[in-house]
């Protein structure tokens, strides 16, 4: 193809990856009562509000980021959009640097002088996403319109009306309605969110009650007298919340309470609890069916007929043994479950970890399920719930072998390779937020249906033999993959990466390919060489679908993944002067962000992993780079470095933030 050509054609996808313009000028009031006029469609937006950047994700927009804040979730669309700083007003280099046609702000970072001087560069709006679903399906609408995604705006909003009547149907059989609160924890107290909140809207819609005694303030600071007097039946929280939380309950004090001894408290993502946007009618669900799972679990209390609703083919060429590949989407419980059958052209043997070894097996597949109905299927049992997905899609259990998992087969990752006359396929879903796990040094406490789930295909025959060897391939293909992308284990995150999620499953087939069957199919072989190839792309993408993994994710997110938040993590002997200055969370998070000090973080992560594993054992080297960089930001020598960071860290980790600590301190002044 001629370069010429070549640019035309990229021209025009670059053209039509963008949002279509905004036909005639576009007047809006933002929240702060200010008028904003639009000609077109902006194409360069720097959205430092997190609901903002929830929304346009969510409309498929994401091509009109050009820079989004430390505080937005990692979704799988933001993969590639740099993290341009704290969701306040930007610095001028940052204008200067990305040259955005409209800032997203929220209101209560929005400074009226800030946002005079910000609006003679650009556009700026004023967008919370705080308030009454109301205002948030509006919020949905405007940046619809704004982005030239109406119709995308309108199903966004129509899934989650469609969510939120179903509860209302279900709820309405309640006939003792729970008493629910949404648990804050900050700097070492308990807060309790107010009545006229989200968070206490979603207990409503999600067929709940306020306690007598809940205030209409924002935020109550809470103590044992209070959740006493409040007596909620639930509570619940954001994960991030979850070790503050937990260790404020931990007092005597609150520990000695029927209230708190026998309600274990439930954590959300943050991005659901905290703001009402995209997934509003998602979240409210979720939260009832924790609130409700035995009464929505009574078949009588179903409001919809449990039904197939449609199917979606998959097309998997040059594999013998495939007749016919779909995903079925079919409601169950009320809720759509989707799931991937895979018709074999003969009845074969399997090896699969859910069934062992299986013959005459004419469909395989993997099931998945939404958060909605997880509590609700415990109630019954797994084998139950089991028994019933086969029963809704027809299939038979004696001649089937299926996987379970409750990532959403909408991620699913397929991945082919071929080579040499052989052609390998995995097809593989991946969660690894909830569960990974480090094989050897954590511990084993609980038995639940894979998040990680393989199924490896090949146009070779495999004998029971090369099926069964090829587990381990499989194995070391995914583990392979967790490493490189940095995934840690949820439970010693600060210590120890994931080797896989604890629950994993896999499928081979060993039959219904081309020629003598093989035996071996270990890393030697050509085939094993192709089974781990794909297995490790397939892996790699389906973690980025599902869980926004990119193997360049900023530092930030790298930290939370270890359960470490900027926010929290000064708490050495010398870190009180430095959190109590103003603005200090923002400038660290800029200061983090920064490639130089985000690359000497993960350096250090890497070294903290080296040590564990008794690799490393001198760091003298380390520490001297550490004093270099602490005199980089604070623009004057370091000799020492202050005692800052959480005492509990490992070595490197600990010095690298003392490092960050020291050298802000000195440049602000709290030294």
């Amino acid at each position: 193809m001629k370069i010429r050509s070549f640019c035309k054609i990229f021209v025009i996808f670059l053209l039509l990856s963008l949002p279509a313009p905004v036909f005639g000028a576009f007047t809006v009031t933002d929240d702060l009562d200010r008028e904003i006029t639009f000609q077109r469609s902006p194409r360069r937006i720097i959205s430092l509000s997190p609901g903002a950047t929830e929304i346009i994700c969510a409309l498929k927009a994401q091509a009109a980021l050009a820079g989004v804040s430390t505080e937005d979730e990692y979704f799988t669309e933001l993969i590639g959009i740099p993290v341009v700083g704290p969701p306040t007003l930007p610095a001028p280099d940052i204008m200067t640097k990305y040259k955005p046609d409209l800032v997203i702000i929220e209101p209560q970072n929005a400074d009226d002088q800030a946002i005079k001087s910000l609006s003679e560069k650009t556009k700026v709006l004023v967008f919370g996403a705080s308030g009454p679903l109301e205002k948030a399906e509006n919020r949905v609408h405007f940046l619809g319109r704004l982005l030239g995604k109406d119709k995308e705006a309108k199903e966004v909003i129509n899934q989650s009306q469609e969510l939120l009547q179903t509860i209302a149907q279900k709820t309405a059989k309640i006939e003792k309605p729970l008493k629910v609160i949404r648990l804050v924890g900050r700097e070492g107290k308990l807060f309790v969110t107010g009545a006229s909140s989200w968070s206490s809207q979603a207990v409503l819609l999600a067929g709940g009650t306020l306690p007598i005694g809940l205030t209409d303030d924002l935020e109550a600071e809470l103590s044992p007298s209070l959740i006493s007097k409040l007596n909620p039946d639930l509570m619940y929280a954001c994960g991030r919340d979850s070790q503050a939380i937990e260790a404020a309950l931990a007092n005597k004090n609150y520990q000695k309470l029927p209230v708190v001894k026998n309600n274990p408290i439930r954590y959300f993502p943050c991005a659901l609890t905290d703001r009402a946007a995209a997934h509003m009618g998602y979240f409210v669900a979720w939260l009832s069916s924790v609130m409700y799972p035995v009464d929505f679990g009574i078949p009588e209390n179903l409001v919809k007929p449990e039904e197939i609703l449609s199917e979606k083919t998959i097309e998997l060429k040059n594999l013998p043994m495939v007749k016919k590949a779909r995903v079925v989407y079919a409601r169950q419980s009320d809720f759509i479950q989707k799931s991937l059958l895979i018709e074999l052209t003969e009845p074969l043997e399997v090896i699969s970890t859910q069934d062992g070894p299986k013959k005459d097996v004419t469909v395989i597949g993997n099931c998945s399920s939404p958060p909605m109905v997880w509590d609700i299927h415990h109630q019954g049992g797994w084998e139950a719930d089991m028994a019933n997905r086969y029963r809704l899609l027809g299939v038979d259990q004696a001649t089937a072998s299926l996987m379970f998992t409750g990532a959403d087969m909408d991620n699913m990752s397929i991945k082919t390779v071929s080579q040499a006359g052989m052609t390998v396929t995995a097809l593989v879903t991946a969660g690894a937020d909830g569960n990974a796990i480090r094989t050897a040094r954590d511990v084993g406490a609980w038995i639940e249906p894979g998040t990680i789930n393989i199924i490896v295909l090949t146009s070779r025959t495999l004998s029971p033999a090369g099926a069964t060897r090829a587990l381990i391939t499989v194995t070391e293909a995914k583990t392979a993959a967790l490493w490189d992308l940095g995934i840690r284990s949820t439970q010693t995150p600060l210590i120890n990466p994931a080797t896989g999620t604890g629950t994993d499953s896999i499928i081979m087939v060993s039959g219904g390919g081309k020629g003598r069957p093989i035996d071996y199919t270990g890393g030697h072989a050509k085939i094993g060489e192709l089974i781990a190839s794909s297995v490790h792309a397939a892996v790699t993408e389906a973690l980025a679908n599902g869980n926004g993994r990119a193997p360049n994710r900023n530092v930030l997110i790298r930290l939370r993944e270890r359960g470490l938040y900027h926010e929290q993590i000064f708490t050495g002997p010398k870190a009180a002067s430095l959190t109590a200055s103003p603005n200090w969370a923002d400038q660290l998070a800029a200061a983090l962000i920064e490639p130089h000090v985000a690359g000497f973080i993960e350096s250090a992560m890497s070294l903290d992993d080296a040590i564990i594993m008794g690799q490393v054992s001198d760091i003298s080297l380390f520490d001297q780079e550490a004093l270099q960089l602490a005199s980089e930001l604070s623009g004057r020598q370091v000799n020492a470095l202050m005692d800052v960071a959480d005492p509990s860290l490992p070595k490197a980790l600990k010095i690298a933030l003392d490092a960050v600590g020291t050298g802000l301190a000195l440049k602000l002044g709290e030294i």
